[in-house]
This record gives structure tokens, sequence and C-alpha cells, in this order.
């Protein structure tokens, strides 16, 4: 019985488990052919907008014949946390940057993907998914 109700504590945390980072959407469905570019000689707008607003980027992917950029770093602060207005002017200086393309921002800070479109009515969709660090 004790083994019983060991094993039932256990189920809901092992229901909870966080894909790694290369199970998630992002690699699994949103993107293909993803290539790394050299952060050394890799010059960009976004790269600009990034490092002003603090962003440490540790890594640069290009997916989807180089349309969908994927933005691995730490962020200085929780991109679900109480800093909206710090996100969302990020967020449009990388619009312009970008060009509005979509792109995803791999907060290795947090451990959190944002995934981040510009719809036609000129809003900013948002959609974030958790996994696990490595």
């Amino acid at each position: 019985m004790r083994l019983l109700l060991v094993v039932l504590l256990a189920l809901p945390s092992l229901a909870m488990a966080l894909p790694a980072l290369q199970d998630t959407e992002l690699y699994q469905r949103k993107t293909a052919d993803c290539h790394d570019v050299d952060l050394a000689t890799w010059h960009h707008p976004a790269r600009a907008v990034l490092e002003k607003n603090q962003v440490k980027l540790e890594r640069v992917q290009l997916c989807n014949q180089d349309h969908y950029p994927i933005f691995t770093g730490q962020v200085p602060y929780d991109p679900t946390g109480l800093t909206k207005s710090y996100f969302l002017s990020l967020y449009q200086e990388l619009r312009k940057a970008n060009g509005k393309w979509p792109y995803a921002l791999v907060a290795t800070s947090d451990d959190i993907v944002v995934y981040v479109s510009y719809p036609a009515n000129d809003g900013i969709a948002l959609d974030y998914e958790r996994y696990e660090a490595p």
C-alpha cells in the first residue's frame, strides 16, 4: 500500500515533465533546416537591438529557408513576468530590425521559448513554451 501511494504521488510530476529544448515545438514542428550563424561575423540590425536591450546572445540560428531566426541568449528579465514594457519595446524594435518576420527568442536565463509574430493588424502575437534546462 505504501509503495502504491508513493507511485501515485509521483505521477503528477511525471506528467508535468518539460521537454528538452530540442524536443520543443520550436524544433519539432515550427522550424526546419536550421543552421547556426557565426556570431563573430554576424552583423544584422536585430543584433544591435538585442545587445542594446542587454540580451546576451549565445547563439543565432536561421531556419525555414533563412526566414525564421532563433535568437538564443540570456535576457535581463523573465519574459512572462511583470516586465511587459521592457519586452513590448524590445519586440517593437525587433519588428523593424527583422523586417516583420516571425522569430523565436530562447531565453536561457528562464528556460522559455518566446514565439513572436506580427499579425496584419500591426499587433504583436506572443506564445510561450517552457523547456527543461540541460
